[in-house]
C-alpha cells in the first residue's frame, strides 16, 4: 500500500524593506508552485514540502536583514481582498 502525500497550502510572508524591490526573489521562487498573491509580500502556495524545506530553500536569496515566516494555513479563514483570492483559498485549503 502506498502512503499518500498530503498537499498542504504555506503562507509566505515577508518583509525585504532592507533590500532592493528589484531584486526580490519571492515573485520567482512562487511561480514553480502553484500560487496566489494575497498582499505586496505575501503569497498562498500549494506544496508537498515542509515549511522549513520552503524556508531554507528562500533564506539564502534573501539578505540577513529580511524577515521571512512560513504558515501551514487551514480553513476556516476570514478576510477582505480579491474573489479570485478567497476562491482560490476556500478550493484548496483542508478544515482544520
Amino acid at each position: 500500500m502506498r502512503k499518500e502525500i498530503s498537499v498542504s497550502i504555506l503562507l509566505i510572508t515577508y518583509d525585504y524593506s532592507k533590500m532592493s524591490p528589484m531584486i526580490d526573489p519571492i515573485p520567482n521562487f512562487v511561480k514553480e508552485y502553484k500560487h496566489v498573491q494575497l498582499s505586496p509580500n505575501s503569497y498562498a502556495i500549494e506544496t508537498h514540502e515542509k515549511t522549513g524545506t520552503i524556508f531554507h530553500k528562500i533564506m539564502p536569496d534573501l539578505s540577513i536583514n529580511a524577515q521571512l515566516f512560513i504558515v501551514t494555513l487551514t480553513q476556516p479563514f476570514t478576510g477582505q481582498g480579491l474573489k479570485h483570492v478567497r476562491d482560490w483559498l476556500r478550493k484548496r485549503l483542508p478544515q482544520d
